[in-house]
């Protein structure tokens, strides 16, 4: 199931950049095509950056040897969840970094990057600080929970499934 979601996020990705080269350059002008361009083209990169963000977490989690399940739908933003009973801190810190870290470098490669003064620039600066934001709120606080009581934080972003559903997907 893993590769189904690399190829998922393949064509999200390939879709954005794909976009950006096309209309990016056509959202810096008067009217409305230019402004349906810039946030067509902003919610792409937008979505882009989310996928680079989970899969920031998921390299993390597999570079450490981590206990995870696969989603079971592929339509799911979430492609795996982190399995808080089975991981030791050092996989949770592991897994929650390099999602932190692409999400920081998604936040200086909107600024530095991109050009000034097109609509999908600001629509994309705006999902990547939106992104930065849920980073600060949501996930930092797991963290340092996890580090200042050296435990894992009890998370779980999918329900968990039984066996026979685990022998169904593949994983």
């Amino acid at each position: 199931m893993l590769w189904k979601f690399a190829l998922r996020d393949l064509v999200i990705v390939g879709v954005a950049f794909g976009g950006w080269w096309l209309a990016a350059p056509h959202t810096a002008g008067p009217g409305p095509l230019s402004d349906m361009l810039g946030v067509v083209v902003g919610v792409l990169a937008g979505a882009a950056a989310t996928v680079l963000h989970e899969w920031g977490h998921l390299l993390g989690a597999l570079a450490s040897g981590s206990t995870i399940r696969l989603s079971s739908r592929l339509g799911s933003a979430f492609s795996f969840s982190f399995d808080s009973h089975a991981n030791s801190l050092r996989q949770f810190v592991a897994m929650s970094l390099p999602g932190l870290v692409v999400t920081a470098l998604l936040v200086w490669g909107a600024y530095a990057l991109l050009p000034d003064g097109e609509l999908a620039t600001r629509v994309t600066r705006g999902f990547v600080l939106v992104l930065a934001f849920l980073g600060v709120v949501l996930e930092l606080p797991l963290l340092f929970y996890g580090l200042i009581t050296r435990r894992v934080p009890p998370i779980e972003a999918l329900p968990r499934r039984r066996t026979s559903d685990l022998a169904a997907s593949g994983v």
